[in-house]
C-alpha cells in the first residue's frame, strides 16, 4: 500500500503543472501595460480606446480606459483575459454590468484600492471586423 501511494505521488508530481509564482507590482504603469496587452489580444484598435485621468482627491487620481466595442464582442471573455494577466500581480478585477446597454465596468483593485478602470461600451455602429 505504501509503495502504491509513493508511486502515485511520484506520478502526480511529475505530471503536475508548476504553480505560477506571484509577481511584484512596483508601479501602476505595469497595470497599464497589462491592459494594453489585453486590448491587443482582442485586436481593439487605438481609435476605439480613450483614456482619461480622473481626480479622486488632492493626492490620488485614476486612469479610466473607455473602449468602444461591437455588440457581438464578448465582454466576459475580455474580463477573464484581463483577470488572467493581472492575477499574478495580486490585482483583483471586479466587474459590473449596466443595463439595458449591457456595458461592462471593470475595476482593477490592488490592496483594496481601485487603481484603474476599464469601461467596455457597446457601439452599434461597429462590427467585429473592426469598422
Amino acid at each position: 500500500m505504501l509503495l502504491l501511494s509513493c508511486t502515485a505521488s511520484l506520478v502526480l508530481l511529475a505530471t503536475a503543472e508548476p504553480i505560477e509564482q506571484r509577481k511584484v507590482l512596483t508601479n501602476a504603469s505595469q497595470i497599464d501595460s497589462l491592459i494594453t496587452v489585453t486590448l491587443q489580444d482582442f485586436r481593439i484598435p487605438n481609435s476605439q480606446i480613450r483614456t482619461q485621468t480622473v481626480a479622486i482627491d488632492s493626492v490620488f487620481s485614476r486612469t479610466v480606459y473607455t473602449v468602444r466595442v461591437p455588440s457581438q464582442f464578448s465582454k466576459t471573455s475580455f474580463h477573464l483575459r484581463l483577470h488572467e494577466h493581472v492575477w499574478p500581480y495580486s490585482v483583483q478585477t471586479s466587474g459590473t454590468v449596466q443595463f439595458p446597454e449591457r456595458n461592462l465596468r471593470i475595476h482593477l483593485l490592488y490592496n483594496n484600492n481601485v487603481l484603474r478602470s476599464v469601461h467596455l461600451n457597446t457601439d452599434t455602429r461597429l462590427n467585429l471586423s473592426g469598422d
